[in-house]
């Protein structure tokens, strides 16, 4: 292999490593970003809620892990939350009745063709559980 064969060779290797190396930089930064937008889509916060009624189902987990509902009184919750959904429905998983006095209830949004629902049990004014449901 003469020198000008051999200098060939290293610009087709050199290039071929630029052309490895720019589709892994894609490849990551596609990564990035598609993880920043899940990540954005499914963060609460109390514009996400209000605004956005039928993807509340989306950012209901990050509100769960941010916020001890539990213990907390009504009024932080309706702070929180805003006022209850006034719709009033029968659940399929739980097959409990919650009694409206009681009870305040949040809409979540279609998911999988039902619509989900965050209960909360209330006790002299303080939310002593929770559970999501489907409708």
């Amino acid at each position: 292999m003469n020198n000008e064969e051999y200098r060939k060779a290293i610009l087709r290797a050199k290039r071929s490593n630029e052309i490895i190396f720019a589709g892994f930089a894609c490849l990551f930064l596609i990564a990035a970003i598609a993880f920043c937008t899940f990540k954005y889509h499914h963060t609460f916060s109390k514009s996400k809620w209000d605004i956005n009624r039928e993807s509340r189902y989306k950012i209901v987990n990050d509100m769960l892990d941010k916020y001890q509902l539990i213990g907390m009184s009504e009024l932080d919750v309706i702070q929180i939350l805003g006022e209850e959904d006034s719709e009033q429905t029968s659940f399929k998983i739980s097959r409990k009745y919650f009694p409206p006095d009681s009870t305040l209830v949040y809409y979540l949004g279609v998911d999988f063709m039902d619509n989900n629902w965050l209960i909360l049990s209330l006790d002299d004014g303080i939310v002593t559980e929770y559970c999501l449901d489907v409708s």
